[in-house]
């Protein structure tokens, strides 16, 4: 559920199915006073003070090089895994699990890889 910010919830989260689920709640407390004009790629959903990606890769399937100029917030809806390359050719591979998150406050530029067996998905929240 995206919210307009000045906006207050009270919500319950009730689970009525037979299996177990996790529910990550994000609050953004404060937004860069402009909003950026730059998208990292195609934005799934928006609100004024975020945009999410969501990133679903089949296995040796891999993105667009994209940069991100403001800072964001990365969520592991499965596991698989992430290899994150430069443009330099410098790359990082993590194994991640479903439920992972890193928060990322600095401008990066990469592309995301899934170099695992299964496929994968990850959706980052990035500030406005």
């Amino acid at each position: 559920m995206l919210t307009l910010p000045g906006n207050s919830y009270t919500h319950r989260v009730h689970n009525v199915g037979a299996n177990p689920y996790d529910v990550l709640d994000v609050e953004l407390l404060m937004r860069p006073q402009s909003p950026s004009p730059v998208t990292a790629a195609t934005v799934a959903a928006e609100n004024p003070s975020a945009r999410i990606y969501n990133w679903v890769l089949a296995p040796g399937a891999a993105s667009a090089m994209h940069t991100h100029v403001r800072p964001y917030l990365i969520i592991a809806t499965s596991g698989f895994t992430l290899k994150m390359t430069a443009p330099d050719g410098q790359s990082i591979m993590h194994e991640i699990k479903r439920g992972d998150f890193h928060w990322v406050d600095t401008k990066v530029t990469h592309t995301l890889a899934n170099v695992g067996s299964t496929g994968g998905q990850i959706v980052e929240i990035e500030l406005k």
